[in-house]
């Protein structure tokens, strides 16, 4: 310390230094990087980056970056466990193994993301720089790999002082078989699970109460709340109160039973026995942080409770589990959290899965109350019968959401994979309580019965952006050629969508409304589309009429259109006005079309105050000669259409769209029998 060589000396050092230690190394004969930590670094992350680079079929370095980012992150999660648990067994060659896999994998992650070892080097030399000879960042490769060594040597002797002390282990075992001086239990727990390749995921909350653990009058309240489903049941005078299909029922259960039910939900009876590594860290409040590990090894029978439904076919095997738990000063559990990896092995499908559970503890300073529903209707269960029973069924079913594969017919139990919305899967029987039984990777799974169809399901997945007709194309109200036509998109017309179907639809948003339009009809491109028209035909409402031009909102839901009538043929009863329902006939390119008959049967005598107007809505009411109208505008209105122009392809039905067209002397305010000219949609 405080030794200082000047800038030209530096090199030197360097040099004699190195010469020493390749001295030493020949000398020893020992493994070529013995004191060149820093060269084996470099020499494998260069084989990972070459392949990444020039894949090789089979390579474990190219199977991780195929998967990508999380899986590479959740291997690094797993490999620093394992150095955990390794540091506290007495086989140095265990810790060694484990921090080489760590290494490995971290140098995957840094090459997917472009960070080297100099990186890292010039980082650590950075912070020490000025502990560093003269104030010289110490650049040498070499060099800097040994404190590279040394930083992650830090780090890992840091986990490696988690010690499994007799006085941590009593204080944990009092902590979670102590539970509280309140003799009560008001907890919230919620379950978070996902697979790393199909990203199914579910969440499972559960809210729980209990009282009188240390008595003999134990009562519990536990609702459970999934994706699938919800349940709520109750303990209560050595009775369990639960739901199932023939309706509410009570069966015996004793104490010790009832409290193995509530564990399986905050796994307060897995105690050191369960533990591979255990350690503790008081904060200057008193309270207690503790973090744990357990192998597969260590947790032996309490797989069963931390995968419940699992049996040996299904091929669960827990690949890792970590946790914490905070206590208060007074030795109170303020929280507890677990995280554990599991893997899924049927045939010669493999799926791992990450299950994260959070429970909050929030009894204070008051007893616990537990408080029931009226449980006086609950039918007791006789002992011989089941409380569930599974009717055979095989058939092939379709699954109508994407729906969790449970190893047992029970929200809570393991997740063993997932089927995606529309997937066929093969029924092999249902349980008396709603789930069915089904084949999945070569075992047996369950999923809820709410989930199935017998007929294949047509399945809408959201999408979104601009798409153009390549054709003149209906637009209809579902995803059938039966469905109602609410319009039609002209050629090149672009239309936003809003969704896909597996039956070749694409659901899109026209005028206000959700429809449907068959995908053939379709393309992301816009098609060069010949603008030229002769002799069409147009109606609606005028918005302008300058001298010369016409401006008309269309009848057909286009918006406005302009046209050039100083050459056209003008049909009117006097003049035109803001207001007039017009026809036109027209031709040419657009911008603007250039009329040729312009045709306005609107009468402006009696001062020129009977105009036309037109109202568009949904239709609530219709008859022969009566409809009934929910304006966009905000009027209700009841049209008699007995004399009236119906231009649809069938009469008006209830709930479609239409536009009503009629004479007014009131400025349109007429609400009720107003006689209609035109019906059109």
């Amino acid at each position: 310390a405080g030794l200082y060589v000047h800038r030209e000396c530096v090199g030197q050092l360097y040099a004699e230094l190195e010469s020493l230690l390749i001295a030493e190394c020949l000398q020893s004969r020992k493994h070529r990087y013995c004191v060149f930590p820093l060269k084996v670094f470099e020499e494998v992350y260069s084989v990972i980056e070459d392949r990444k680079i020039h894949p090789k079929e089979g390579s474990y370095t190219n199977y991780l970056f195929d998967k990508g980012i999380d899986k590479i992150l959740k291997k690094v999660g797993e490999e620093a466990t394992e150095i955990i648990i390794a540091a506290k067994n007495p086989n140095p060659e265990e810790i060694k193994y484990e921090i080489s896999d760590f290494l490995y994998h971290v140098m995957v992650l840094m090459a997917e993301r472009g960070v080297t070892w100099e990186d890292i080097a010039r980082e650590l030399a950075d912070r020490y720089e000025d502990r560093l000879i003269g104030g010289e960042a110490m650049r040498r490769k070499w060099l800097t790999g040994i404190v590279c060594a040394a930083f992650i040597t830090v780090i890992f002797g840091i986990a490696a002082q988690a010690a499994f002390e007799a006085s941590v282990e009593t204080a944990y075992n009092t902590a979670i078989q102590g539970l509280d001086a309140l003799d009560g239990l008001d907890v919230s727990v919620t379950e978070r699970t996902a697979a790393a390749q199909t990203n199914l995921s579910a969440v499972k909350d559960v809210t729980l109460q209990v009282c009188g653990i240390k008595t003999n009058s134990l009562k519990a309240s536990i609702q459970v709340n999934t994706d699938e489903s919800q349940s709520e049941s109750y303990y209560y005078n050595n009775y369990y109160y639960t739901a199932s299909s023939d309706g509410n029922i009570k069966r015996e259960m004793d104490g010790s039973d009832a409290w193995q039910l509530i564990n399986s939900h905050i796994y307060l009876d897995m105690t050191s026995n369960y533990l591979k590594m255990l350690c503790a860290e008081t904060a200057e409040d008193g309270s207690t942080l503790y973090r744990f590990a357990a192998t597969a090894d260590t947790l032996g029978d309490y797989f069963q409770k931390l995968l419940q439904g699992a049996s040996e076919g299904q091929g669960l095997v827990i690949d890792s589990l970590q946790g914490t738990m905070q206590t208060d000063k007074e030795g109170r559990i303020i929280q507890r959290t677990i995280q554990m990896v599991y893997t899924v092995t049927t045939g010669e499908n493999q799926e791992t899965f990450l299950m994260q559970s959070e429970a909050v503890f929030h009894q204070d300073k008051d007893p616990v109350q537990v408080t029931f529903p009226d449980l006086s209707g609950y039918k007791k269960l006789e002992p011989e019968k089941p409380v569930e029973t599974i009717t055979p069924l095989v058939r092939t079913v379709y699954v109508t959401a994407d729906v969790n594969v449970r190893a047992a017919g029970d929200i809570s139990a393991a997740i063993l994979g997932g089927f995606y919305a529309g997937s066929g899967v093969t029924q092999t029987g249902y349980t008396s309580d709603g789930w069915i039984q089904v084949q999945y990777n070569e075992t047996t799974g369950y999923i809820w019965g709410d989930y199935i169809s017998t007929t294949k399901p047509v399945i809408t997945k959201n999408g979104s952006g601009t798409m153009y007709a390549t054709a003149e194309v209906n637009v209809r109200s579902t995803y059938s050629s039966e469905g109602t036509i609410l319009g039609v998109l002209r050629k090149g017309q672009s239309v936003d969508i809003t969704g896909t179907t597996n039956n070749n639809w694409i659901r899109v948003k026209y005028n206000g409304q959700t429809g449907y339009v068959y995908a053939d009809y379709l393309s992301w491109s816009e098609p060069v589309v010949n603008t030229y028209v002769k002799n069409a035909y147009v109606s609606g409402t005028v918005t302008d009429a300058s001298y010369g031009t016409i401006t008309i909102l269309r009848d057909d839901g286009q918006g406005t259109a302009v046209f050039n009538t100083t050459y056209a043929s003008m049909n009117l009863k006097d003049t035109i006005y803001t207001g007039d329902w017009v026809e036109i006939f027209y031709y040419g390119t657009g911008a603007p079309y250039t009329a040729s008959i312009v045709s306005d049967y609107t009468s402006h005598e009696e001062s020129g105050k009977m105009q036309s107007y037109t109202a568009e809505g949904i239709v609530t009411s219709c008859t022969r000669n009566k409809l009934e109208l929910s304006g966009s505008d905000g009027f209700y209105r009841m049209f008699d259409i007995s004399e009236a122009d119906i231009e649809m392809p069938q009469y008006p039905q209830v709930g479609q769209y239409v536009m009503v067209t009629w004479m007014s002397s009131t400025g349109g305010s007429e609400t009720r029998n107003v006689p209609a000219m035109r019906v059109m949609g």
